[in-house]
């Protein structure tokens, strides 16, 4: 499947722009590449350079008098027309590194983007950010009635199972299955233990190393554990193979039941404890959420 490549390159001139001079220095440099020039200009806001190559690429220079200079380049992305792309992006840095005369305070070119690929490599963090992966393969994809599961591989992270867009877990992740457990603090030996959630076996394949006396793990999403139990083994093992073990069972359960089930578990903890509920609508998540606040009861 094609994909467009969309490049950038960035200068903060030290000085006020000159934008003609500019225009005209960089003028033979897109003519060489077959382009033609379309300019359009706004009284004390600057120029702005379009030029569209007959293969379909344009690239648009935007030129702001304070001193910023954008290229945005968009083109196919081919082996030949990204050498080509390249070669254009370092003909122009140069060129504007003489035109700028040692003015130039700072030179930027990012990765270019590449869109609409069969492979998507960006995800967003839980914080907004945008991460680019090193992901070569689509290994899973499926829509549940719960979400979009996807499993993707990544050269540096092996499997990384993304729900509905967000990342959930990696095959590299193991630090954090074992920080979630407790970083070693917790001995689980000869206790009742209740996951909920947990689909991918991280946590469950892991607490059945430590001996404990019985394991319950509740899933919403029977998908998310098919999906896992096979391109996901070497986070969840053999655990997923048969939900039922010498120490551990796992059930798929709608959430009613699976809170059902929390508020049990409650009551066979090592102290007595107290809980409240409390169910609220988030607007934007267009979902209800359940919090539970537990407390260690107070002796009479």
């Amino acid at each position: 499947m094609a994909a467009a490549r969309h490049s950038t390159l960035d200068f903060m001139l030290g000085a006020k722009a000159d934008s003609e001079t500019i225009l005209k220095g960089l003028q033979s440099i897109f003519q060489e590449q077959g382009m033609t020039e379309s300019v359009h200009t706004w009284q004390d806001h600057g120029y702005l350079a379009t030029y569209i190559n007959k293969n379909g690429s344009f690239a648009n220079l935007r030129i702001y008098p304070h001193g910023l200079v954008l290229l945005d380049l968009q083109s196919y992305d081919g082996d030949a027309e990204g050498k080509e792309v390249d070669s254009l992006l370092n003909k122009v840095e140069e060129r504007m590194k003489e035109l700028s005369r040692d003015t130039t305070g700072r030179v930027k070119r990012l990765p270019p983007i590449v869109r609409g690929g069969t492979i998507d490599r960006y995800w967003p963090t839980a914080d907004g950010r945008l991460v680019e992966y090193d992901i070569d393969e689509v290994v899973y994809d499926e829509d549940s009635p719960y979400q979009n599961i996807k499993i993707l591989h990544s050269k540096q992270f092996g499997n990384i199972l993304i729900l509905s867009g967000d990342v959930n877990l990696a095959e590299s992740d193991l630090a954090y299955t074992r920080a979630i457990m407790g970083s070693g603090k917790e001995d689980y030996t000869g206790k009742d233990v209740l996951i909920l959630g947990g689909g991918d076996g991280g946590i469950l394949c892991e607490i059945v190393k430590l001996k404990p006396k019985m394991v319950t793990m509740v899933e919403i999403d029977q998908m998310v554990i098919d999906g896992c139990k096979k391109y996901m083994r070497k986070t969840c093992g053999d655990v997923l193979d048969n939900l039922k073990g010498d120490c551990y069972q796992g059930n798929c359960v709608n959430l009613t039941e699976a809170l059902s089930l929390y508020e049990e578990q409650l009551g066979h903890l090592y102290c007595p404890v107290e809980f409240s509920k409390e169910i609220v609508c988030v607007p934007s998540y267009l979902e209800l959420w359940v919090f539970y606040t537990v407390w260690k009861k107070a002796k009479p």
